[in-house]
This record gives structure tokens, C-alpha cells and sequence, in this order.
């Protein structure tokens, strides 16, 4: 069985990387989502649903990889109909004693470091990350986070990253009245399809590599996992006693990856 210990969650931080650190509850595995870009196809919302009503909550973890919906913000005055009632489907799961876990990508925006307050409210998640989040399995270190910062040579997505997540553009949307707002964030999606198109000609292999490099040398994790990169079958790259798995995507063709106690993988697509 998977970690006995009780729940807690902390913080760790370098000068490279921050991870939050989640201790597990018994359960029998991690359900891992990627990239679902919830809202971009007639359905898919519903099709999520049933997905997660086909989980078990006493069984399943549940990790959303970054880029929940296509494009979303966390403060509830944003929240379309679509998301209001996703958010019901997990406030359910929850209910049932399942655990949802968020890391933030980069279609995800204006949420907050931790789930505090009015958000923990809010947003039905046992935990936000915005960097790396971390399981300890059976002794064992299970490290996830979106991926869209592992091409460190893509300069212009980076920088429109660090302009998405910087204070004063989030008290600029939280000062607009909602149909300017609407409107913004359908123009944000747009331009963010154009920041990282020739990055997304082909899977930047080198860049993994030096990526799973720092992770190691920083962490020393057993198993890296990241998503953004949409791949048609998992990457699987190993650098000493590390491995990394490159996701595919849930938003091509509804696949997912489960892992076990034993941080064993298997890729999955779910048949809705």
C-alpha cells in the first residue's frame, strides 16, 4: 500500500526549483491527467466527468497535470458554466474522501501559491502547486510538474510566462468588468498558440535531458513526470537512477497515465 503516514504538505525551495511535498494517505494508486484542454471540444467537460465518476476515491489519487481547461482563471468571477460544473463534479469526488491535486500549467492562471482562505473554498483541490509537486510512495520520490519551463532556449514563451504570473496583471484583470475580461482571456489563448510555435515543431530531446539533470542533481527523485509537450506515446528518458516520463495528453485522444506504489506506469485511454 501506498504511504501511511498522515497527511501534510511543506515547501521546499533552491535557487533552481520549489517543490511542495505531499505525504499520502493509504491508496492503491496515482491517477495522473495531461494537457485535457477542457472546453476547446463539444463534450469533453462531460466526458471528464464520467471519467472521474469512474474512479474509486478510496483508491484513486488524483493529479491534473497543468492545463486543466483550455484556457481558465482560478478566482471564481471567471468561472464559466463549464467550469462551475466540473468543479461540482470534484467538489463530489472530495466529498467521497478522494484527494484532487492541481499543478498549474500554463492555460491555468491567476491561482494562488497555496489554497488558503476564500480559494480553499473556492476550488475543490487538496492542493495548488504552481512548481514541482512531490509524493513520497513507500520510501520512493514521485516528482510532477506541467513542464512548459524545460525548454529554457523558447525565450519568448518564457517571458510571456512571467508576464501572466507577475502581480500587477492579475490586479489589472481583478479591476476590468467582466465582458472586457471575457473578451481578454480569448485574446490571452490566441496569443499564447503563437509564443512557442516553432518550439512546438518538435519535442525538445536535449533540453529534457539537461532539465532531468538539474532535477537530479537538486532532488535525486525516482520518477519525474511532466506534460505540455502533447507527445502521441509517453517519453521515456532515464538519467542515472532517475527515470522521466513525458505524458501524452488527454485532449487528442482521452489518455492518461496511472502509477502504483511500486512506482510502476501504465498509460490508459479511458473509453468514454
Amino acid at each position: 500500500m501506498i504511504g501511511s503516514v498522515p497527511e501534510k504538505i511543506h515547501i521546499e525551495s533552491n535557487n533552481q526549483f520549489t517543490a511542495s511535498f505531499v505525504y499520502m494517505r493509504t491508496i492503491q494508486r496515482i491517477t495522473i491527467i495531461a494537457d485535457s484542454h477542457l472546453g476547446a471540444k463539444k463534450g469533453d467537460v462531460d466526458q471528464m466527468i464520467r471519467f472521474i465518476r469512474s474512479l474509486n476515491p478510496q483508491e484513486d489519487e488524483l493529479l491534473f497535470l497543468g492545463d486543466l481547461f483550455h484556457i481558465w482563471a482560478g478566482p471564481e468571477k471567471y468561472h464559466t458554466p463549464e467550469v462551475t460544473s466540473f468543479l461540482k463534479a470534484l467538489q463530489c469526488f472530495r466529498e467521497a474522501e478522494g484527494r484532487v491535486h492541481l499543478n498549474v500549467g500554463n492555460r491555468d492562471i491567476f491561482f494562488p501559491e497555496r489554497l488558503e482562505g476564500d480559494s480553499r473554498q473556492k476550488l475543490p483541490f487538496t492542493s495548488v502547486t504552481r512548481e514541482f509537486i512531490s509524493f513520497e510512495l513507500q520510501g520512493k520520490k514521485l516528482m510532477a510538474i506541467h513542464g512548459d519551463t524545460v525548454n529554457s532556449q523558447d525565450l519568448k514563451y518564457l517571458r510571456w510566462r512571467k508576464l501572466v504570473r507577475s502581480p500587477w496583471f492579475r490586479a489589472a484583470f481583478n479591476l476590468a468588468p467582466n465582458a472586457w475580461v471575457k473578451k481578454t482571456m480569448f485574446d490571452l489563448e490566441k496569443k499564447l498558440k503563437q509564443t512557442n510555435v516553432d518550439f512546438r515543431q518538435a519535442f525538445p530531446l536535449e533540453e529534457w535531458k539537461k532539465f532531468l539533470q538539474r532535477v537530479n542533481e537538486q532532488y535525486t527523485p525516482d520518477l519525474l513526470l511532466i506534460g505540455h509537450f502533447h507527445p502521441h506515446d509517453p517519453i521515456i528518458t532515464s538519467h542515472e537512477k532517475m527515470k522521466g516520463i513525458v505524458i501524452p495528453d488527454w485532449y487528442r485522444d482521452r489518455s492518461y497515465l496511472t502509477i502504483n506504489q511500486n512506482l510502476e506506469y501504465q498509460h490508459h485511454k479511458f473509453e468514454a
